[in-house]
């Protein structure tokens, strides 16, 4: 049930590489303990309409991970340090030409209301 929803502008790169990019964080997230393989949806989405403050780079590469609530905060500080390393090695051409930002939020899902 963990979801890898990574957001990225239409300027990038590394936009065709989606589909890589997108195994490579699945396979790192998969070596996370308490973390199911088969249960994990990675998917995309690409902004073509966007804007950022002065001075920040042109582009961004966003990836919102979505866990079950209860995990502690140190399991999920490992989470957002593994899928943050990820993001930088997949978004290197575009990070040392300046081009982009990259971003991981950790978030939790509530067990109550989530239904899979």
């Amino acid at each position: 049930m963990p979801h890898l929803h990574l957001e990225t502008t239409a300027d990038l790169a590394e936009n065709g590489d989606i589909p890589e990019i997108l195994d490579a964080l699945l396979a790192a997230f998969s070596q996370i303990e308490t973390v199911r393989p088969p249960t994990i949806k990675a998917y995309h989405t690409l902004r073509s309409v966007w804007t950022v403050g002065e001075g920040h780079p042109e582009g961004f590469g966003h990836l919102q991970v979505s866990v079950l609530a209860g995990r502690p905060v140190e399991l999920r500080q490992k989470m957002a340090d593994a899928m943050m390393a990820v993001m930088k090695e997949c978004f290197a051409e575009s990070l040392s030409a300046g081009e982009v930002a990259v971003t991981v939020e950790v978030r939790e899902m509530d067990p109550a209301t989530y239904r899979a």
